[in-house]
């Protein structure tokens, strides 16, 4: 009697069959109008062909984000942490208690929120 081995597959699994890209479309640019798309690819974030697909498909197209924009996301994630723990200390103790510390991180927040693009 013999024993095989099972063989285990190496990679990645296939994709189900309704993810798979199988259709292609050609697009010919001239050299200007190709810099002009990679260039909004770029700072979009995007590879050119995600970029070119949510374009066709109408969707809207943001710009990626600056370091410093980056820098107020993580600080307004702070003051939201801050906001929810005197939120649960008002409701223990009273809201009396922590008024001015929820208007100090208000005017915080407000001034960040007033530098940060929309």
């Amino acid at each position: 009697m013999t024993l095989t081995k099972r063989i285990s597959k190496h990679g990645r699994k296939p994709k189900p069959e309704w993810q798979r890209l199988r259709n292609e479309i050609k697009l010919h640019l001239d050299d200007g109008n190709y810099a002009v798309v990679k260039d909004m690819a770029r700072e979009a974030g995007l590879s050119l062909n995600k970029f070119i697909t949510r374009a066709v498909m109408g969707a809207t197209i943001r710009k990626a984000l600056t370091e410093e924009e980056y820098s107020m996301v993580r600080s307004l994630q702070g003051i939201a942490n801050n906001l929810n723990q005197l939120a649960r200390c008002a409701n223990g103790m009273g809201f009396d208690t922590v008024a001015s510390k929820v208007d100090s991180l208000l005017t915080t927040t407000l001034g960040l929120l007033s530098k940060f693009r929309m």
